[in-house]
């Protein structure tokens, strides 16, 4: 079994889909029921248009159909009650936990799509029975201080393959560590990088495909100015769900961009074969592939002694800025929500998805008055200049 994206010669109605995701089993023809579901679930409605969505997708459901392949079951194959078998999406879940060792959540996450997969299936009258029991799951929030900004009661479908999932914090970097960090790059490509998801709270995605473009020369602005404002447009690169944002980026962070840019990107460049646009390139030249920054970070992680991922960057980013905004609250030169003011600097739809940063506060509590956090305080007295 293989995925692959297509190309924009893939039509549908004669109309061209990139990054589309086939099926190919093992004797290479197209698993014509998966293409099919596709079609319907992606491109049949509205709320599917992100290729990284797309992407998500094939890969859920090609290690399922991979799965069957490999123990020779088939996906329609589903056993009546008191029969004595069970169905093979039982045995995948089974699968993915004790052999596999997926997480509870990612396991939930494939067999949410592959759910999704079989319902259309019995609306088509490919199959007369789910190999599931849907099951109506309430969701309990202890900690309820924000519950009435939203309008969702707690309850969701799931099946009775739902697994449980145990609460893991998000993990943010304190301030002694980010300045470990730091200190400890030697690549400027990656110091760059790091500086920037840490400083402007960008998602792995977004730092990989940064525009050069956006990268301005702060020499010129007045000592006032404490942060730049940048707007992420998804037509020069990648953003969550295609939506624009402003974000802002501090002026030492800036000026740390600009002296890549004009210094270190140029002899990159003469190395590789093409032009790209990104700001960011490896040592080949090229743009950095979409987890091109997940190896430098775990062997960066493996000599400071504490593990370092992509997405901890925007984390930490949130954290430290929220902590700023609550000390901008305490000492009322902050009027407004500290968590309404973080949610429009990360670009959250809902304060539901914001709020789950108070909780990380007690983690980074510790080495006040570090340059990482003047830098956060300085970009945040930006950000709130700009909106009076």
């Amino acid at each position: 079994m293989n995925l692959f994206l297509s190309d924009s010669r893939f039509e549908v109605g004669g109309q061209p889909y990139k990054g589309f995701p086939i099926l190919i089993d093992s004797n290479g023809a197209v698993v014509e029921v998966a293409l099919q579901f596709f079609v319907d679930e992606l491109l049949g409605k509205a709320g599917a248009r992100d290729e990284k969505t797309w992407e998500s997708y094939g890969r859920h459901l090609y290690d399922y159909f991979g799965y069957l392949e490999a123990k020779g079951l088939r996906w329609n194959y589903i056993p009546g009650m008191m029969s004595g078998d069970v169905a093979p999406l039982a045995h995948y879940v089974r699968w993915c936990d004790k052999t596999v060792g997926n997480k509870p959540g990612y396991i939930n996450d494939k067999v949410g799509l592959i759910r999704r997969f079989y319902l259309w299936a019995w609306r088509e009258g490919l199959v007369d029975e789910l190999p599931f029991q849907n099951i109506e799951v309430v969701s309990s929030h202890p900690d309820g201080m924000l519950s009435h900004t939203s309008g969702r009661v707690g309850k969701r479908q799931t099946t009775d393959l739902h697994m449980r999932e145990v609460g893991e914090p998000l993990v943010v970097l304190s301030r002694n560590q980010i300045d470990a960090v730091l200190r400890t790059v030697s690549n400027p490509t990656h110091h760059a990088m790091l500086h920037l998801g840490l400083n402007a709270g960008l998602r792995a995605e977004e730092i990989i495909t940064f525009p050069s473009k956006y990268v301005v020369d702060c020499s010129k602005l007045s000592a006032k100015v404490k942060s730049v404002a940048v707007h992420l447009n998804p037509r020069d690169m990648d953003t969550k769900n295609d939506k624009p944002r402003i974000v802002r980026v501090s002026v030492p962070c800036m000026n740390r961009l600009w002296q890549y840019r004009e210094a270190v990107r140029p002899e990159l460049e003469k190395v590789g074969a093409s032009k790209p646009p990104n700001l960011f390139l490896t040592r080949f030249g090229e743009p950095f592939a979409a987890d091109g920054l997940v190896a430098p970070l775990g062997r960066l992680g493996e000599r400071l002694g504490f593990h370092i991922h992509p997405h901890m960057l925007r984390h930490t980013f949130a954290t430290h800025t929220l902590a700023a905004l609550e000390d901008l609250k305490r000492a009322g030169r902050l009027r407004g929500s500290p968590i309404v003011v973080l949610k429009g600097l990360l670009g959250h739809s809902s304060v539901t998805t914001t709020s789950r940063y108070l909780h990380f506060l007690d983690a980074i509590d510790d080495a006040y008055g570090t340059r990482y956090q003047s830098e956060i305080d300085s970009l945040v007295l930006g950000y709130l200049e700009k909106q009076k």
